[in-house]
């Protein structure tokens, strides 16, 4: 009986604790992306902007922009003062689609890594 009444304290501590150490324990993650993921630019010269919810290593992170199988270019990324994020052009792509594949050090010494498809038309 007194575990009963009990239980619903433990569960919130449980949880409480758990929100607490959330943040410290989590690596940085992708909170917005410039071409979103799915979106349809124009021609050109394509500004790629990603940021995250913590700060990173830009020196040691990169971007890669695919084009069909064969064709993959690393993305010399623009210095820039945030450092919860990465920048890059891209200049005259053609239209297609296009896999934008990152790789980013966060300062807890976690490596996280994702993918995001745009098209470029004319």
């Amino acid at each position: 009986m007194i575990v009963r009444k009990k239980l619903p304290f433990l569960l919130s501590l449980i949880l409480a604790f758990a929100l607490v150490r959330a943040p410290c324990l989590a690596h940085a993650s992708l909170i917005s992306a410039s071409p979103r993921d799915g979106a349809t630019v124009p021609s050109g010269e394509v500004v790629i902007q990603l940021r995250f919810n913590s700060r990173i290593d830009s020196k040691l992170s990169r971007l890669t922009l695919l084009k069909a199988a064969d064709q993959s270019v690393v993305q010399p990324l623009e210095t820039s003062s945030a450092s919860e994020g990465l920048e890059a052009r891209a200049p005259d792509l053609r239209s297609g689609a296009y896999t934008l594949e990152w790789q980013i050090l966060s300062l807890d010494g976690h490596l996280t890594q994702g993918r995001l498809n745009f098209r470029v038309e004319r």
